[in-house]
């Protein structure tokens, strides 16, 4: 028997939200219990949310369970489908590089300005480089399925050059 392997964003996500629980469950005590408000649980909760979608998403990425177009590729044939599940996922790359460039850009714009956040007084670039983080995840992921499937059309006799 084949053991399965446990993702790094798995993990990373479940201990994301196991955090962010927490954080939730002390700052609603916080404030029916003891009538005062925490607000750098807050503030913390909405950064890890941000790091939890992004890498979120590599790990729908890893799964190929990101939206498709499922009625398309399900009348297709095989060798096409694989071609065109490249191709999306080029695509894909092609946005997430977009994505890290811009937040990259961003990131430098607040380290400039010396922003930081209000509760904790932390430089914000520090939450905003959760962005490029969780889409470089992302972009590893996709070219991993790429190389998949470049290995799938092989095996169907397929040459990707034709």
């Amino acid at each position: 028997m084949k053991k399965k392997r446990t993702e790094f964003e798995a993990i990373v996500t479940t201990i994301i939200l196991i955090i962010m629980l927490g954080l939730v469950f002390v700052g609603v005590l916080s404030r029916y219990i003891f009538h005062f408000s925490f607000s750098f649980t807050e503030e913390l909760v909405c950064a890890m949310f941000v790091l939890l979608g992004t890498v979120g998403s590599a790990l729908a990425c890893s799964r190929r369970s990101l939206y498709t177009m499922d009625l398309v590729t399900g009348m297709l044939k095989p060798k096409t489908k694989i071609y065109f599940s490249i191709f999306n996922t080029l695509l894909t790359i092609a946005v997430s590089g977009f994505l890290i460039w811009t937040s990259i850009l961003m990131i430098q714009t607040q380290a400039k300005m010396g922003s930081t956040t209000v509760a904790l007084k932390l430089p914000t670039w520090i939450y905003t480089s959760f962005v490029p983080f969780g889409l470089a995840l992302m972009v590893f992921r996709n070219i991993q399925n790429i190389w998949k499937d470049i290995q799938e059309l092989k095996q169907l006799g397929g040459d990707i050059n034709s």
